[in-house]
């Protein structure tokens, strides 16, 4: 009877949080004075809009910079309609009920110990949601982080599930397709994750160019190769802590056409033509070490490979966004979920990547929106803030690395 009580209790207070989470980001969204919410009543309601009154999409006719699957939630979003509440509105909803979903599958599948680790890691999520800020509810991240939280629940009793839900996710944006690599290469379901990744893929694709997409249909994988260091990537900080000291040839400019500040400066072309090529060496180096690493122990193989993924892929990006962050968030519920002590993260794969996550989260926020205007400024004190933001990015890759390494030797 009293375990029954303190299941109750416990899920109640778990809604009552997911309720106050998500009303405080949505009160953030629509009053802060920074505009966190302008990509989607802005930028995505624009392209439907367009859509709507000139029959050319993004992704099909236009030139997209995302992959084309990303259009299906913004036009979700405008069954409500293309003024900018109603849009706003209406992509809220579709946000709230996919993280409700995504709490649920958290905190009610599996044994009782499944489900301790499950409701653990729903109230580590929404932590980390309020901690990372407004911009987690205002992007397509939005949309991809409780998809791929809900296909790492039900990654080994239901592999083709999942990877059928990482592999749409990805088609949204590129991100999820990392944790569906690292399932890949680490589990003994990887054929079934794989098959299922590949027929969801192969959906997508004949749906695509059925609506007629043929040129733009993977335009996103070359759409951006010009762009510049945007300011707030890790590959940019010398040129930000040059622009704080006064060095001289550094400074922060806008790229009206991409809408974002960059670094300008000697060199910074020379490494944003080169971060490519070394994101998708990194990735290759963490793919390796987990294929060498999953006779030590797959399910350890598994979140050490997820996790270094997710820090290759923003370390190296020359794009560093403050939606990266949310990448984390399924890397961390995976771990805290697979944690060897039931309803606890005692276990070390679990415990420091969720610590390290909730303080990027906090950084994130205190970077963007609150502190925005002081970086673009170059205040010192928020360029530091920002360097120890990815000294932490930093030391996720180098500790999963360590941990992959260590696993291989021990196989």
């Amino acid at each position: 009877m009293r375990r029954h009580l303190d299941d109750a209790l416990g899920r109640i207070a778990l809604a009552a949080a997911f309720v106050a989470v998500h009303a405080v980001l949505i009160v953030l969204l629509w009053t802060d004075p920074h505009a966190p919410f302008n990509d989607v009543i802005g930028v995505y309601r624009d392209w439907v809009a367009a859509g709507v009154e000139t029959g050319r999409w993004v992704g099909i006719a236009v030139p997209f910079v995302y992959p084309p699957l990303a259009l299906a939630p913004m036009l979700v979003a405008g069954i409500a309609g293309v003024d900018a509440g109603a849009y706003g509105w209406a992509w809220l909803g579709l946000v709230v009920l996919l993280d409700a979903v995504a709490v649920l599958v958290l905190a009610s599948r599996g044994d009782r110990g499944a489900r301790r680790r499950g409701v653990l890691a729903a109230w580590w999520w929404l932590a980390f949601l309020l901690l990372t800020g407004p911009v987690a509810l205002a992007r397509l991240e939005a949309i991809t982080a409780p998809i791929a939280i809900i296909a790492v629940r039900l990654l080994l009793e239901r592999p083709a599930i999942a990877g059928a839900l990482l592999a749409a996710a990805a088609w949204m944006k590129i991100w999820p397709g990392a944790l569906l690599a690292a399932a890949v290469v680490t589990l003994r379901a990887r054929w079934r994750v794989l098959a299922s990744g590949l027929l969801a893929t192969a959906a997508v694709l004949l749906l695509w160019l059925a609506l007629g997409s043929r040129g733009e249909l993977l335009g996103f994988l070359t759409g951006q190769t010009a762009r510049s260091l945007q300011v707030e990537s890790l590959l940019a900080a010398p040129w930000l802590v040059a622009v704080a000291l006064g060095a001289p040839g550094a400074e922060i400019v806008w790229n009206q056409e991409l809408i974002t500040f960059e670094v300008s400066g000697p060199g910074v072309a020379e490494l944003a033509a080169w971060s490519t090529p070394l994101l998708l060496l990194g990735a290759i180096v963490v793919l390796l070490l987990g294929v060498l690493a999953r006779r030590g122990g797959a399910l350890a193989a598994l979140t050490l490979t997820s996790l270094g993924l997710a820090a290759v892929l923003v370390v190296t990006n020359k794009v560093g966004s403050p939606q990266f962050t949310v990448w984390l968030a399924a890397p961390v519920v995976l771990a805290i979920l697979l944690a060897r002590r039931r309803g606890s993260m005692r276990d070390a794969r679990a415990s420091l990547p969720a610590v390290i996550g909730l303080v990027i989260a906090g950084l994130t926020q205190l970077v963007y929106p609150s502190g925005y205007d002081l970086l673009l400024e170059a205040q010192p004190l928020m360029v530091l803030v920002l360097l120890v933001k990815h000294v932490l990015w930093l030391v996720l890759l180098g500790w999963s690395l360590a941990g992959l390494v260590r696993l291989a030797r021990e196989r």
